[in-house]
This record gives C-alpha cells, sequence and structure tokens, in this order.
C-alpha cells in the first residue's frame, strides 16, 4: 500500500471481525513502533500485547469500577452528567473487547532538554514545568503508536488508540503487577485495540487545512 493511501485510510476502529492477527503481522507492528523517534533517543516505551480475553475482561471491569465511583460522586451534583460518564465508559473504551489484541503502552518520564540545568542553577519551579506542559515524553508515545497504527492499516488491520481510560489508570497498572507484569518507574500512557475490522467503519470528518494551519511567507 502506497504511503498516502495509508495515512488517509487509518480511522479509529470500534468494530472488528473474529479473525485473529497473525503471529508475524503483530511483530511487525509492534516493530513499527520499536522504530519510531523519540527525544535523545530515549525510547521511553514498553508495550505489553494481551490477547487473554479473561485479562482484557479484568481491565475492563477496573474501568468500570472507577466510572462508577466518579460517577456517584457526580451524581450528588448533577444526575444528569453522571449518567453521561457512565454512557462515555461504554462508547469510548470497552468496545475493545471486541478486538482480539490489546497494546497497553507504558511510558516512562522523559526529562526535556534544559531539565536538569534549570534544577541544577536553581531556577524557579515555573521554568521547569514549562518545559513539562509541552509534553515531550508524550510526544515520543504519540510518534511509536501512530507508526503501529499506521503499519496496522499497511497490513490490513484496524486499530483505536485509547486514552479515555486514564483516569482508571492506576488501577489497571495495580492489576497488571497482580497478574505478573511490573516494570518500575513505567506508568500506563495509552491503550491500543488490534484486529479486522468490520465492512465500512464510520469516522467522524476532520478539520479543513485552512483551518488548522497558518502560512507566514
Amino acid at each position: 500500500m502506497e504511503l498516502k493511501e495509508t495515512i488517509y485510510k487509518r480511522q479509529s476502529i470500534r468494530k472488528f471481525t473474529e479473525e485473529e492477527v497473525r503471529e508475524e503481522d503483530l511483530l511487525q507492528i509492534l516493530d513499527a513502533g520499536r522504530v519510531a523517534p523519540s527525544g535523545k533517543n530515549c525510547q521511553n516505551w514498553h508495550f505489553v500485547v494481551i490477547r487473554s480475553r479473561e485479562l482484557k475482561e479484568k481491565i475492563a471491569q477496573a474501568i468500570l469500577d472507577k466510572n462508577e465511583l466518579i460517577s456517584k460522586e457526580i451524581d450528588k451534583k448533577d444526575e444528569e452528567k453522571g449518567l453521561r460518564f457512565r454512557k462515555f465508559v461504554k462508547n469510548f473504551t470497552l468496545f475493545y473487547l471486541g478486538a482480539p489484541v490489546l497494546i497497553l503502552v507504558f511510558a516512562t518520564t522523559y526529562y526535556p532538554s534544559g531539565y536538569h540545568e534549570y534544577v541544577f542553577a536553581d531556577f524557579p519551579r515555573e521554568y521547569t514545568d514549562k518545559l513539562f506542559q509541552r509534553n515531550p515524553g508524550m510526544q515520543n508515545i504519540g510518534a511509536a503508536v501512530e507508526n503501529m497504527t499506521l503499519r496496522a492499516v499497511d497490513l490490513g488491520y484496524g486499530s483505536c488508540w485509547m486514552t479515555g481510560q486514564g483516569y482508571a489508570a492506576e488501577e489497571i497498572e495495580a492489576l497488571m503487577k497482580e497478574e505478573g507484569f511490573e516494570k518500575e518507574g513505567y506508568f500506563l500512557a495509552c491503550m491500543l485495540s488490534l484486529g479486522v475490522p468490520q465492512p465500512d467503519p464510520r469516522s467522524p470528518g476532520k478539520k479543513s487545512l485552512e483551518e488548522i494551519c497558518t502560512f507566514m511567507d
């Protein structure tokens, strides 16, 4: 597939067929993430590949439990908002149960250029805060995940890059520790569902180039 076609064909897939992801294809998708660019070549990522339905369901339950905890607190102020938040969890996070593969993307903190120098020179905290505002470590993760999503399309698969479960990240991390995965200094950054898309997936429109681009000649 041509690069242009791959880029334009990529979309967030939430409905998958039961067809499995071939082992050799999965390894190619993960390897595409491995070679992504990162600041100072720090490669601050780690991919956890989950194919166990049981484990995927445990992760889903952790998200549901945290969602309900938050929703009950919202109910005290506005039951309609609480209801909307409950609907959100089903529409934007739990659909991955239909995907044959779930990839948890873990990251470690990346200290941007100038951070240690600011600290050593006793600059005020606001200086280092502004460095992290640009979140260069997450830019690295974004590059890795985008590489994987594009390679997936190239191999005939679809994926969905998920961050909506972020409020349950600590609970998911604790669950993974119980299941035997622990990597010191790393935290859950996002998740990626992966599989063969069902026919004719829908996708929301994109902003025009004129809306998001400014030329200064």
